[in-house]
């Protein structure tokens, strides 16, 4: 997928987020940068939407492969390593949670604590 067409998604989807979170939107988006996630139901979903789009995930299941050939084609060589180091360790975190928003949150917080590099959209 081209860069602008990965934005044109990403636009997609915060403007979707921006319905549910109001006027707090762009604190919840700045805060979750530093790696504060709102434990909020709606910020949830939007995670496991973006990893879905990203096919990073699939309904809040990892799609490993996938996962590692979006690092391989879309990320500087100077990224890479941090991110499939996390991927790696965070790979089965998530298993046996049955709410794909609630498996996408803790794949994020997971990413997080895992990935010196961590970039949130």
């Amino acid at each position: 997928m081209k860069c602008d067409s990965w934005a044109t998604l990403l636009l997609t989807v915060l403007i979707w987020y921006a319905k549910f979170c109001g006027h707090d939107c762009v604190d919840i988006l700045e805060e979750a940068k530093k790696g504060v996630f709102p434990n909020e139901k709606n910020f949830k979903c939007y995670v496991s939407c973006l990893l879905d789009m990203m096919q990073a995930t699939k309904r809040g299941k990892i799609s490993y492969e996938k996962s590692l050939k979006q690092i391989d084609t879309l990320l500087p060589d100077d990224f890479k390593p941090d991110f499939r180091n996390g991927l790696e360790a965070c790979k089965d975190v998530a298993q046996g949670v049955k709410d794909h928003c609630e498996s996408a949150y803790v794949l994020l917080n997971c990413f997080y604590q895992n990935n010196p590099k961590f970039i949130f959209p």
